[in-house]
């Protein structure tokens, strides 16, 4: 009985919170934010300079916790400026005010061609497909374990993009430090290879998105690696992923799986996938339920979960999600409850 009124108890204080955010967003007027989202687009974004900014707030509730406190917090302070010179030579920066290292992104590109560019510097390295997803547009508050456990992330490096004439095909390959975006030098000698292949079929209402990543480095640096640190040794990692939207319906999921060939101790293959499906209930709302699900293979704990989501945009600035995690693994005590309130343009 006192875990069930620590529940509802809980339960009340997310609902508050998400009714009277809600209550805001409603209270603005659709023509007042078509004209201010006009006037904001002149005034912060052309082809040579354009600036964007995103800032969620996150409410995070748990009847019972292995790790963190229950509260509110700011999740993501983030800014970005961008631009592109005589639609070939262009550049992005983005910056965090809420960790080090601050800067998430730093390069520059050529683009000789309409359908085939080069890019040099600090980005995301092109393998997970929820990964490459911006942190404002992810259909959850977080993104999938294995996406967070086996994803290369951001790298130092440089990678070539190209499409079909079409634009039905892509691909996209790059060599990386392999160190993640920690550091601006190589710490080992050694590189990540990173290559992509995507396939767009249909328009933007009724799409489906194919496609398969291979990622392979040899490490020979202490700390270097995403499950364990001191990983010295070899490391294959294989994605791949579909995205169908129908409609207002959408099915969403990736698998990954990884070969680690240490020079010291067993090999190892961990893996994970996650499956999502979405359905539009409205213009602007949308719900969700996950399947998320990651095997160690005795390099860090086996997590099974599923997630329940509601998205609602109200306008072209704000979004708010509210999720629901159930692990499978453990009581309904060590559920979540999350939500979440963006503004970003």
């Amino acid at each position: 009985m006192h875990t069930l009124k620590y529940l509802l108890r809980h339960l009340f204080s997310v609902a508050l919170f998400t009714f009277a955010l809600t209550a805001l967003s409603y209270a603005q007027e659709h023509k007042s934010q078509d004209g201010q989202l006009k006037q904001l687009q002149e005034n912060l974004k052309n082809d040579y300079f354009s600036f964007g900014l995103l800032v969620q707030g996150l409410a995070d509730f748990q009847p019972e916790r292995m790790a963190g406190y229950n509260g509110f917090k700011a999740s993501k302070g983030r800014f970005k400026i961008s631009g592109i010179f005589d639609n070939q030579f262009g550049y992005n920066l983005q910056a965090t005010m809420l960790k080090s290292p601050s800067i998430l992104d730093a390069n520059v590109y050529y683009k000789p061609t309409v359908n085939f560019s080069i890019k040099g510097g600090i980005f995301k390295s092109p393998f997970t497909h929820e990964y490459l997803t911006g942190a404002g547009s992810i259909l959850f508050a977080s993104r999938s374990t294995v996406v967070n456990q086996l994803g290369t992330k951001r790298q130092v490096g440089f990678q070539i993009d190209t499409y079909t004439s079409e634009k039905t095909f892509r691909f996209t390959g790059g060599i990386f430090n392999g160190n993640n975006y920690s550091g601006n030098s190589n710490d080992d000698n050694k590189f990540l290879y990173v290559g992509r292949i995507e396939s767009y079929l249909g328009d933007d209402s009724n799409q489906t998105k194919l496609g398969v990543s291979i990622a392979h480095e040899t490490k020979d640096a202490p700390g270097a690696g995403n499950l364990s640190t001191g990983y010295i040794g070899k490391q294959t990692l294989l994605t791949t992923y579909a995205s169908l939207t129908q409609n207002k319906l959408l099915l969403d999921g990736e698998f990954i799986h990884g070969w680690r060939n240490p020079d010291v101790g067993p090999d190892s293959n961990p893996y994970g996938y996650y499956f999502t499906a979405g359905y539009l209930v409205t213009d602007s709302s949308r719900l969700l339920i996950r399947w998320d699900a990651f095997e160690g293979d005795n390099l860090t704990q086996d997590t099974e979960q599923i997630l329940v989501g509601f998205n609602h945009t109200p306008n072209s600035f704000t979004k708010l999600k509210l999720n629901y995690v159930l692990p499978t693994n453990d009581s309904i005590e060590y559920s979540n409850f999350l939500a979440i309130l963006q503004v970003g343009f």
